[in-house]
């Protein structure tokens, strides 16, 4: 299991989300505000297995950078993939 956590702007987190959700991936969203101009971002949390992680990073590529950040050049947004425990109930 891998998680998947991206941070981008709310109007991109929107729009991930959405494609997220149409791929049949689930996930959870966590609203921030942070950065210089204290600009509203979100945190986005996606629990895969190995073989998805591509497939989730692939959505964020393709949906995130709406272009609408002051410094777009700089990328709007980052996305980190960590290892995941599964843990089942007996």
């Amino acid at each position: 299991m891998k998680l998947v956590l991206g941070i981008l702007s709310s109007q991109d987190a929107n729009q991930v989300t959405e494609a997220l959700v149409a791929a049949d991936f689930r996930a959870t969203r966590i609203n921030t505000a942070g950065g210089f101009l204290r600009r509203g971002n979100a945190t986005l949390l996606v629990g895969v297995s190995e073989d998805q992680v591509q497939d989730v990073i692939g959505i964020f590529k393709a949906n995130a950078g709406s272009g609408s950040d002051v410094n777009a050049d700089e990328g709007t947004g980052v996305v980190f993939v960590l290892p995941a425990l599964s843990v089942a109930r007996p």
